[in-house]
């Protein structure tokens, strides 16, 4: 992934100047700055501004550690409503209707928000934070450029989760979920390309060069018996661990360190065959009518006090704010170290697009 930023130099100016102006931390407009009455106008940040995400901790999360906050530092208000699943989320926009200023979509679904023109560029200039990414994070094969249509907030990957209490040993490799002693309750990831990955991964094929699809095929329909249930969104799998339906499956690290808080016995391992990463992103959608708002929210939400307490306290997944120092223990609870990452494949957006029509056709027929 290439790390050069996306604004011309000759814009080092104006970003330094709209800082100035949307600086959210005196909650107005310094006094001071040399610019038309109209300027100022136009770039207010005021009103409601409409946000989406996902539901369940996630969602409480956003409310508790950047709505809040946001609205008693700036007195936006906000209006916060959940999709359960990123194809939900295309498709709702897609459709057009509904008001939505600011939402978070993962990576690859970025791509397809842009091609199929669903999403505003997000102007940097008002968003200095943006500057503050790690490289990989700025211009990524999800967002290729010109223009920006997401920042990245954290990344992840998709793992093991398992009861402690009723499966033993701890495992190590994708093919607990295969084992007819777990029969009835494994779970696995039903959405977009989640089964595609899993196939690629107990069958040893990389996820962004998939070689034998018969393979997968096969390795999926024998999964079908142990099956409690394909999850479609996080919400859902949360439950289904949380009330003991669930025993093994797949999940992600920030879902799981929160049923932990909860006291309930579910771990998390990276198996041996590696795991599919991906990030979670915030973009502006085209039916926004706050844009303003919408982007004076993401810069307050990439700020390194902010994103810091989010990730921490809120969402446990590995922040994308370079500015961030973590602990050792930190590291590893949110797997933002280098050993976590080395095990970690990031999708490919462009090559997942290339394949999806035969990979979801697939998908469907071993869900039928």
């Amino acid at each position: 992934m290439s790390g050069t930023s996306k604004q011309p130099a000759n814009n080092t100016k104006n970003r330094i100047a709209r800082r100035r102006f949307l600086q959210v931390a005196g909650g107005a407009v310094a006094g001071s700055l040399a610019a038309p009455a109209i300027l100022r106008a136009q770039n207010k940040v005021e009103g409601t501004v409409f946000v989406e995400s996902w539901g369940g901790s996630y969602a409480e999360a956003v409310k508790t550690f950047i709505l809040e906050p946001f609205k008693k530092e700036t007195g936006v208000d906000y209006k916060h409503s959940f999709f359960g699943n990123n194809s939900e989320l295309l498709a709702k926009l897609k459709a057009g209707g509904s008001r939505i200023d600011m939402t978070f979509m993962s990576d690859s679904y970025i791509l397809r928000g842009v091609q199929a023109g669903v999403l505003h560029p997000i102007r940097t200039e008002n968003v200095p934070n943006y500057e503050l990414m790690f490289d990989k994070f700025r211009q990524p094969p999800y967002d290729p450029g010109p223009e920006v249509y997401c920042c990245g907030y954290f990344y992840g990957d998709t793992a093991i989760a398992y009861n402690e209490d009723l499966v033993s040993p701890v495992p190590d490799s994708w093919e607990v979920m295969w084992d007819p002693k777990y029969k009835g309750r494994v779970v696995a990831f039903g959405s977009g390309s989640g089964p595609i990955y899993l196939g690629a991964l107990i069958t040893g094929q990389n996820i962004n060069d998939i070689k034998d699809l018969g393979a997968i095929e096969d390795r999926l329909l024998k999964l079908k018996p142990n099956l409690l249930k394909w999850w479609t969104g996080g919400a859902e799998n949360t439950e289904l661990f949380a009330t003991g339906e669930a025993w093994v499956g797949d999940f992600w690290r920030g879902r799981v360190n929160n049923l932990r808080k909860e006291g309930h016995p579910i771990g998390y391992v990276q198996p041996k065959e590696g795991t599919a990463g991906w990030v979670d992103t915030m973009a502006i959608p085209s039916t926004a009518e706050n844009r303003v708002a919408a982007e004076a929210l993401i810069d307050f939400a990439l700020r390194p006090e902010v994103q810091k307490n989010f990730v921490l306290n809120g969402i446990t997944y590995a922040p994308t704010n370079s500015k961030i120092e973590l602990a050792a223990d930190q590291s590893a609870l949110l797997g933002a170290s280098p050993e976590i990452l080395s095990r970690i494949t990031f999708v490919d957006p462009i090559y997942n697009l290339k394949h999806i029509d035969a990979w979801t056709e697939l998908v469907n027929k071993i869900k039928a």
